[in-house]
Parts: C-alpha cells; structure tokens; sequence
C-alpha cells in the first residue's frame, strides 16, 4: 500500500544528517520526494510517498 507523509525536521544536533542519509538509502524506492520546502537552516520539511514498509522506516526520533 503506498502511502504519502509530510515530515517536519527541526535543524538540531544530527537531525539533517539522519534526514538527508535517510533519502539517499530509500531514494530508489519511493514514488515522489518533494523539494525541501523548509528553509533549510532552521526547519527541513519534505512530503515522501511510497510503499507502507518504506515510510514507517522514518527515524520518527528526529521529527
């Protein structure tokens, strides 16, 4: 079942790392990855969709 989720990532100690490394492992397997629409020094925010499995593999910790 695919499903598409907005995600909101304050820009805090390791929270873009674990982002960007997040995308780059599941790029491949998702339908759509938005642009950031965050501004990038304070907020990342990025609308995914893919496959149920896919999505719930968001480290949900740095939400």
């Amino acid at each position: 079942m695919i499903k598409r989720k907005e995600f909101i990532v304050i820009v805090e100690r390791n929270n873009q790392d674990i982002l960007y490394n997040w995308i780059d492992k599941y790029r491949h397997l998702l339908v759509f990855i938005s642009e950031n629409k965050g501004c990038g020094c304070c907020v990342d925010i990025f609308e995914i969709e893919g496959e149920a499995e896919i999505v719930k593999t968001f480290p949900n910790e740095i939400l």
